[in-house]
């Protein structure tokens, strides 16, 4: 069936968090092709296993890059395909081992529908560890001000909770390859330069703090990204220097402290 939404979901080697993905987006109301571009994962045979057994609920396409070439190389295969399909008008990310929650992807394109200079929504995000124990609840500013202010301190978007037009990636292109580790919030950082973004005020994804994700394994690549990132939009105001002097002292505390004052302190 040809979909206007395509959710992107890139893989590697997590089958028990492609699995609960794949449960969660049973309930969702919006139709959808769920397009996995598998970044070479080692266990193959389990994840057409898991595939095949959905194929009958959900709109599945796979595809398999023969080595893994990094997410940024799989998010960017993904757009390259969904591109070159005129039906899809609208793309959701998310990342296996992530629950959509609250019938979240009929909301979000609700929002871009209602709203023509929309280009970007997410959501709030509830966090949770492995073992789906609650870890705090992330709620960013939801105006596109306020957003635009925030992302000079911190990446306002989580990246599996955002929708946005395929019109986006046409007028700003793929993900950037040159801030390894954080081609996210660098990506958000041009997209709202050149569209409107929202965030909807409802928690509508389960996020889970893996400790093999990318944030956790390349902690310090990730930091010397943002810190580039920064210096490269860097303009002059108090909020940019203010989200400089996070990006340095953040990369001093350790990861396990960071997020015992985020749960502690700034999130509920």
């Amino acid at each position: 069936m040809e979909h206007q939404l395509a959710i992107l979901l890139p893989h590697y080697n997590n089958i028990e968090g492609l699995t609960a993905t794949l449960h969660s987006l049973l309930t969702e109301t919006e139709p959808f092709t769920l397009i996995i571009i598998d970044d070479g994962s080692n266990n193959q045979k389990q994840v057409d296993g898991v595939i095949a057994s959905f194929k009958s609920k959900l709109d599945i396409t796979l595809i398999k890059q023969t080595k893994c070439l990094g997410v940024t190389a799989a998010l960017n295969n993904g757009l390259n395909y969904i591109l070159i399909q005129p039906h899809f008008k609208y793309i959701a990310r998310l990342d296996a081992g992530d629950k959509c929650i609250n019938n979240r992807l009929a909301k979000q394109l609700l929002a871009l529908q209602l709203d023509p200079k929309l280009g970007l929504v997410s959501s709030y995000v509830t966090f949770t560890a492995k073992d789906n124990s609650f870890l705090f609840n992330f709620k960013p500013p939801v105006t596109h001000s306020k957003l635009q202010e925030a992302i000079y301190k911190y990446n306002p978007f989580i990246h599996p909770a955002v929708m946005y037009k395929t019109e986006v990636v046409k007028i700003i292109g793929l993900y950037p390859e040159n801030y390894p580790a954080l081609e996210d919030h660098a990506y958000f950082f041009k997209v709202i330069k050149h569209f409107k973004t929202m965030v909807l005020p409802e928690l509508l994804l389960e996020y889970e703090v893996n400790p093999n994700s990318i944030s956790n394994l390349k902690r310090k690549q990730q930091t010397k990204s943002r810190i580039k990132l920064l210096k490269d939009n860097y303009n002059y105001t108090f909020t940019a220097t203010l989200g400089l002097v996070r990006a340095f002292a953040t990369s001093l505390i350790p990861k396990s402290i960071l997020l015992y004052f985020k749960k502690t302190f700034f999130y509920k």
